[in-house]
């Protein structure tokens, strides 16, 4: 064991400071590490930062052009449906028309047979 005069009290040692050293050039070089790596690291997340930034420019004008040539092909396939749907509709109209035709050529057959005394042998 110590002597007494050598020991410190407790209580001293609960109020005391932390200290690593009492030399003033060490706490000097300590807290300038501690700026540098401060300073680095925001540098760092700085710099991370704006290059995601750029990339989701890149991305942001890859994705615009995308958009400009989907909408195109929509607007392509918009007019060749509304095309498609007016030949249908012509087609319908003139299958529609020889029906009506066909029926009306088929009724003067069977008239043409019936007055020439023929029977109504058609096709």
């Amino acid at each position: 064991m110590k002597p007494a005069a050598t020991r410190t009290p407790t209580f001293k040692l609960a109020a005391a400071r932390l200290e690593f050293s009492r030399d003033r050039r060490f706490k000097n070089a300590l807290h300038l590490a501690a700026v540098a790596a401060l300073v680095f690291l925001f540098v760092t997340a700085g710099w991370r930062l704006h290059a995601d930034s750029r990339s989701s420019a890149t991305v942001l004008a890859e994705l615009r052009r995308q958009n400009a040539a989907l909408r195109a092909d929509l607007s392509r396939a918009v007019l060749e449906l509304e095309l498609e749907r007016s030949t249908r509709a012509a087609l319908a109209r003139q299958v529609a028309e020889l029906n009506e035709e066909s029926r009306e050529l088929k009724s003067r057959l069977d008239f043409f047979n019936a007055q020439s005394g023929r029977p109504g042998n058609t096709r």
